[in-house]
């Protein structure tokens, strides 16, 4: 009876091992430089949509739970605030910016990606010199990275 028992918890064992060794395979989107180039390029995409007066990109990319501080709004934005926003964005259509990369970290399934853009004509195709530095917080949810929260600030002049 023990040998019989024995036998049977052995085959269970070996029945499902093959799946949670399959659960345990690297997932390569969470490694670090697939990680970075997936959420660099989905910030150029959501600039590029932005620029087009298309706020879809961002919206497409919000996270559960999205809150951002934009650098002219004196608290963070929700999700809703966005939506607004894309609304009203329809006709900014000549925004031109260039943007930088600065810096990436990842921690699991959170990643902040740090960037500066220089914004040489508004949406309104007025011509300015705004500079700012931003930060994005990425949490990787249902199998894509998605937009958590960010901050944008007024680039300081340094030495």
């Amino acid at each position: 009876m023990k040998t019989t028992f024995a036998s049977l918890m052995i085959a269970s064992t070996l029945a499902i091992a093959p799946t949670s060794f399959a659960d345990d395979a690297p997932n390569p989107d969470l490694e670090f430089e697939t990680a970075r180039d997936i959420i660099w390029e989905k910030e150029l995409s959501i600039y590029s949509g932005r620029g087009d007066g298309d706020l879809g990109p961002y919206i497409s990319n919000l996270a559960e739970g999205y809150s951002a501080w934009p650098p002219h709004m004196s608290t963070p934005n929700s999700a809703e605030d966005m939506y607004a926003a894309a609304e009203r964005m329809t006709e900014q259509t000549e925004e031109e910016l260039e943007m930088e990369f600065v810096s990436f970290t990842l921690n699991g399934t959170t990643a902040i990606i740090y960037y500066q853009t220089h914004m040489t004509r508004n949406g309104a195709g007025e011509v300015v010199d705004n500079r700012y530095e931003v930060t994005h917080t990425w949490a990787y949810e249902d199998g894509a990275w998605m937009v958590l929260g960010g901050m944008a600030r007024s680039r300081p002049d340094r030495d």
